[in-house]
């Protein structure tokens, strides 16, 4: 029984102190309006039973009526697309809103912050639905389960007015898995449908010499990924050619009817530290094309270039070697000069004059050193009689006929130096070595008081 009929009966009951009148009627009637007016409407509850409200959830193929729902396979990293559907034959009158998505090991993101609206008719019947998508990724393998997600929704009552409450959607099951053996979880890769990679590189200078820089800009772009998900690509390790500066990364994540696309962009800054040539490394990482089911590999190739050196640089990379050379030079300008004081008052030795002689080119004054020097170390006149072996007639002969031989020149000269005479009396039978000894710069003192 209504409020108006109890408010009726008790106007007309034995109670009421008053007979009723044909006045009373239109305050009757008013009354029946008032009470009417504040009437409990039904609740969302009941509306979603007797079918004015509908809430359904579901990844991947939407579900028909009755059908049989049986857990969802995907690949680990790949993008798993919650949908979220609020339907009504009347309208919706108010905003609505989801609640948050956790899942141990799954990242949940609702990238998109508008929701599809879009009318179907069924059975003559005009339904308003509202369509909204979470995109949730899956870390490791294994079976994860979506549970009752509150959704609060505001529709239009049968009577006109407005019903608002939380709903709360079916738990969804579905299940995760490595896609290909050559992939692991502890190795980076990333899931997506369509992959693109772009490389900048920038100089400082056109010709690169030390304490330039070069800029280099790597753009991984991902079709059904998610930025975080993108591999970091540039170690940025230093070498001594360079020292590297890496810059924030920029992640962005965008989402246009349906079409999910992600970005990671990485900058790294090399400074020149020395001169020479250098090679900046390529890399390379692997991903999962998970639209043809496929492992693809991705190569960022990297580059060689060449800085020529400053005055700084170049001793501060060479400083050893330039003390050793000038340590070098200036021991040979010291042997120079104390040879040239050594031999100021001696005679010329004669590997030096024969070196000279061959140089000239002067036959004649060759043969005159080999006898002279014949005579010097063997006391002989004949050069037959140095030596009996076949080699030594031969170089004898030829000497004699005057052919100017310079390898028969410096063959005679050394038997001559190596005849196993008596040379105790001879200046030049003593070593390089001894002959090279530097002499005191002063007389000694024992040698004053003589």
């Amino acid at each position: 029984m209504s409020r108006y009929d109890l408010a009726l009966e008790a106007i007309q009951s034995k109670r009421v102190r008053f007979r009723t009148r044909k006045w009373l009627l239109p305050i009757t009637l008013m009354l029946s309006c008032i009470f009417s007016a504040v009437a409990p409407a039904a609740d969302i509850f009941d509306l979603q039973k007797s079918g004015d409200v509908e809430l359904i959830a579901w990844i991947g193929e939407k579900p028909k009526p009755g059908d049989k729902i049986t857990p969802t396979k995907v690949s680990v990293n790949e993008q798993v697309i919650l949908n979220i559907e609020v339907a009504t034959p009347r309208w919706l009158t108010g905003g609505t809103r989801i609640g948050g998505v956790e899942i141990p090991n799954v990242i949940a993101k609702q990238r998109n912050q508008l929701a599809t609206n879009y009318t179907e008719r069924v059975d003559g019947t005009t339904w308003s639905r509202q369509r909204w998508e979470v995109t949730l990724y899956p870390m490791t393998s294994g079976e994860f389960v979506i549970p009752r997600l509150p959704v609060r929704v505001q529709v239009s009552a049968p009577d006109g007015s407005n019903v608002g409450g939380t709903l709360y959607t079916q738990p969804i099951k579905f299940e995760a898995s490595l896609p290909s053996g050559l992939l692991s979880e502890q190795s980076p890769w990333f899931s997506a449908t369509d992959v693109d990679i772009d490389q900048k590189w920038q100089r400082s200078s056109e010709e690169l010499k030390v304490g330039d820089a070069i800029t280099r800009t790597v753009t991984i772009k991902a079709k059904d990924s998610l930025s975080v998900l993108l591999p970091n690509v540039l170690t940025n390790e230093a070498t001594l050619q360079y020292q590297a500066y890496p810059q924030p990364n920029r992640l962005d994540d965008t989402q246009e009817r349906g079409d999910y696309r992600s970005s990671r962009i990485e900058e790294t800054v090399y400074v020149i530290q020395q001169g020479g040539e250098f090679t900046l490394p390529e890399f390379s990482f692997q991903w999962w094309d998970s639209k043809n089911q496929r492992l693809e590999s991705a190569v960022i190739e990297g580059q060689v270039f060449k800085a020529h050196h400053t005055l700084k640089s170049f001793l501060k990379a060479y400083i050893n070697v330039v003390i050793f050379a000038v340590a070098g030079l200036v021991v040979l300008i010291g042997s120079v000069f104390t040879l040239k004081r050594y031999y100021r008052d001696r005679p010329t030795p004669s590997w030096l004059v024969l070196r000279r002689l061959l140089k000239q080119g002067n036959g004649a004054a060759l043969r005159t050193f080999i006898y002279r020097q014949l005579r010097i170390e063997t006391t002989q006149l004949e050069l037959g009689k140095v030596s009996t072996e076949k080699r030594w007639l031969e170089d004898s002969e030829s000497l004699q006929q005057g052919r100017e031989d310079k390898s028969v020149f410096t063959r005679l000269w050394k038997g001559i130096r190596n005849f196993p005479g008596d040379t105790s009396n001879s200046s030049n039978s003593r070593s390089i070595f001894d002959r090279l000894k530097i002499p005191k710069a002063l007389p000694d003192l024992k040698d004053r008081t003589k």
